[in-house]
């Protein structure tokens, strides 16, 4: 059971590192959806192919990877001081680390990137986020403008997937690496189901947030520097 917390905990800091700059948690919570994974953020700013899809000269690219790793570093250093915290104590702490990293971020995307470039590298944040995560994003809420039924159903299908989590998990050990893949899929299956629950006019909204759909691709074990390709539908 303690390894399940600490690989939780490890990836719930890893979701401080993808979560979009703009998001603020309401009730110190994480909103609907985990938001994290290999969602964007740091870990996507050092990604080869998301710095290639947004047409990153050398030298942007460049300072798009330090930046990337400046963030991860700081969040690991992190990590060892929230494991013996309470779990509202960590919800906290994790809170206000999303909201310094966030702000680092989104000031350090205005200094490097061209404005079209940053708006297609927040289209990619909210693909990975999937829309179980980003409605926890004020533009986001206001462009689906989601209704209390949706909004509790979406809470389900999280509550949901935290189980199917634990069961990864445990089943894992401590072969966090072995996990990823199942995440993955779970995660995919997660999406599409939050995504049944949208009408036609929230998911033609969806589309018009997320634009051309985007798959990134990372290393095995790393959620950092990889690949991607553009698909021909979008799920997310």
């Amino acid at each position: 059971m303690r390894t399940f917390g600490k690989l939780v905990l490890a990836c719930g800091l890893v979701g401080l590192l993808v979560a979009p700059a703009q998001a603020q948690r309401p009730g110190g919570g994480r909103g609907f959806g985990p938001g994290g994974g290999t969602g964007g953020g740091a870990v996507l700013l050092g990604n080869k192919g998301v710095q290639q899809e947004l047409k990153a000269d050398d030298a942007q690219a460049a300072k798009l990877t330090a930046l990337a790793e400046s963030l991860m570093e700081k969040q690991r250093g992190q990590f060892q001081k929230l494991q013996d915290l309470s779990q509202e104590e960590r919800r906290t702490k994790m809170l206000e680390l999303n909201q310094a990293s966030s702000a680092e971020l989104r000031k350090g995307l205005d200094e490097i990137l061209k404005p079209e470039q940053v708006k297609r590298f927040q289209q990619i944040q909210l693909q990975q986020m999937g829309v179980l995560g980003a409605p926890v994003m004020p533009r986001v809420q206001e462009a689906l403008n989601l209704t209390d039924d949706q909004r509790s159903k979406l809470r389900t299908i999280q509550q949901e997937q935290q189980e199917s989590m634990r069961g990864i998990f445990e089943s894992a050990g401590d072969d966090r690496a072995a996990a990823m893949p199942k995440m993955a899929e779970l995660r995919k299956k997660t999406n599409e189901k939050a995504m049944g629950l949208l009408t036609d006019t929230q998911k033609a909204a969806w589309k018009d947030l997320t634009g051309e759909p985007f798959e990134v691709r990372f290393e095995p074990g790393q959620g950092g520097p990889g690949g991607g390709r553009r698909r021909n539908n979008n799920n997310n």
